[in-house]
């Protein structure tokens, strides 16, 4: 327990998840005391430059990203949201990917495999098939679905086209509200 202790503090992946956590909370606080439109009217195209880096810092937090892709959606229509929406989505699949690889050689991973459950070690983590499915789980099934495969040591190119297939109905449906919601009004 003390060496796994040791190997949590000195490990970078802990103090990237720390300050991933507080950015995101001070994010949080900032997009709720502001009205997101207004980037858009003050800034006018290169709100996306600024909304952009908010989406993929929300979206490697807990916290909930799918309100940026509704306003990208409010914001600048289907196509254009949408895009947006699964650009923020993908980067933050793959710097969550690259996080769970730096958790596997910190914690040496590959040495603990054999302690898992039977279970956990039968899932096909590395089938395109999980990579794709498991982003449709509402909440945590992005973080799972980038960070585990990271972890586990699923090939990079595989992750890569995974996860822009995987991220691409979550962006859709996201910014499809966020339109909808504006012709509704």
């Amino acid at each position: 327990m003390q060496r796994f202790l040791r190997r949590l503090l000195f490990s970078p992946t802990l103090y990237v998840i720390i300050v991933l956590l507080v950015a995101g909370w001070i994010l949080m606080q900032f997009v709720a005391s502001k009205n997101l439109s207004e980037l858009r009217t003050n800034y006018g195209p290169a709100a996306m430059a600024m909304t952009l880096p908010m989406h993929i810092v929300m979206a490697l937090t807990p916290f909930p990203s799918d309100l940026f892709s509704i306003a990208n959606g409010a914001l600048y229509g289907l196509t254009v949201g949408t895009l947006l929406s699964w650009v923020g989505w993908w980067i933050a699949a793959l710097l969550q990917y690259a996080l769970g690889r730096r958790a596997r050689q910190d914690f040496e991973l590959d040495q603990r495999s054999d302690r898992l459950p039977r279970f956990l070690r039968d899932l096909p983590i590395d089938h395109p098939l999980y990579l794709i499915c498991i982003r449709q789980v509402p909440w945590l099934g992005m973080h799972i679905g980038s960070f585990v495969p990271g972890a586990a040591g699923v090939p990079w190119k595989r992750f890569l086209w995974c996860s822009a297939i995987g991220t691409f109905p979550g962006s859709l449906v996201m910014t499809a509200i966020g339109a909808g919601i504006v012709q509704l009004a």
